[in-house]
């Protein structure tokens, strides 16, 4: 079936292509409710994505507090593209792509006459966050060939181009969101999609000191928390629920045993909640928490674990001075 909507950017040549309807709604509802009947509870981080998550989240990124995207970008902006993958003839597939501020960085530094060699598709289940992006980054890059691929790339990893030398990106440690085993499973889904000599770039958040953690999850601003609570809407939308973020407070905290930012929605009163999907309303204790979000940090032996599982092998570490964030290159081998 063909997925393509097409449109017409003001510079550049791009198309965005949606592939989410290959998965549905019926994927989604299912995931949800099943999540908010668990015990404990959870939604998973990737509904934080509608309009205004992407608008909440890149607030967050210039938080003072929030160091991984500030840090990640020190790390991008010491680098060029030639450093981890040849530019000539290359497609460079970034998962969860949200805005284009970090692959520009990258892309700035390639000389113009190998541009229109490279081709760009970003990944995003947020349609709106890529549109917002492609639109800024043809004007910034008219040689660019971009495709935009709205999809849930951890289930149709698939979708994903074949036929010439791939870069793929998975930055802003996104890679923490998942558990230790879907990590590695991940990885692994990358991995069988590569050739020898295609590249992955992936960006780790490191273990280090519990109040520097904590503080970039627990904002003075409450931007943060507004982020978190946002994900009911999202929910609202997609289950036709009745969810009122007003009766949810904002928990997070680190989870020192295993080395993993959490975090939560908590009940400030008993809450039900109605949804056209569910037969029965679903009640949520005062106290009770939603899970909506792991960030795990990663030690060095946990960087060259994944890549052993995966069959890939670590090329480079790229780490900023702290040691609080890493760039790791991996690559395929034949």
């Amino acid at each position: 079936m063909d997925y393509s909507e097409k449109e017409v950017f003001e510079c550049g040549h791009a198309e965005i292509v949606n592939f989410l309807p290959e998965i549905g709604l019926d994927t989604a509802v299912t995931e949800i409710i099943t999540g908010l009947r668990a015990s404990p509870k959870r939604i998973s981080s990737k509904y934080f994505y509608d309009k205004t998550g992407s608008e909440l989240f890149e607030k967050i990124t210039r938080l003072v507090e929030y160091y991984p995207s500030r840090t990640e970008k020190v790390i991008l902006e010491e680098l060029t593209l030639d450093e981890v993958t040849d530019c000539r003839d290359v497609d460079i597939i970034e998962l969860g792509s949200g805005d284009h501020s970090k692959i520009s960085l990258l892309l700035e530094k390639v000389p113009a006459g190998l541009l229109p060699g490279i081709r760009y598709f970003p990944v995003d289940i947020s349609r709106p966050a890529l549109e917002s992006s492609i639109r800024e980054l043809t004007c910034m890059f008219p040689e660019l060939e971009v495709q935009g691929i709205v999809a849930d790339y951890f289930h149709q990893m698939h979708l994903v181009p074949g036929g010439r030398k791939k870069l793929f990106c998975f930055l802003g440690s996104t890679i923490g969101n998942l558990e230790r085993e879907e990590a590695s499973a991940f990885v692994g889904d990358i991995s069988d999609a590569m050739e020898p000599g295609d590249g992955l770039l992936i960006g780790f958040d490191r273990v280090k000191d519990t109040a520097v953690l904590e503080r970039a999850y627990n904002d003075a601003e409450g931007i943060t928390a507004r982020f978190n609570l946002n994900i009911l809407n999202v929910v609202n939308s997609l289950i036709t629920s009745d969810f009122k973020p007003v009766d949810f407070n904002h928990r997070a905290f680190y989870n020192r045993e295993l080395r993993r930012i959490e975090m939560h929605l908590e009940a400030g009163s008993d809450v039900r909640v109605k949804s056209l999907f569910a037969e029965e309303e679903m009640l949520i204790r005062k106290g009770e928490r939603i899970h909506t979000e792991s960030s795990h940090k990663f030690e060095e032996s946990d960087i060259r674990t994944l890549a052993e599982t995966a069959g890939l092998v670590v090329k480079n570490i790229f780490s900023d001075e702290r040691e609080w964030f890493s760039l790791v290159q991996y690559g395929k081998e034949g």
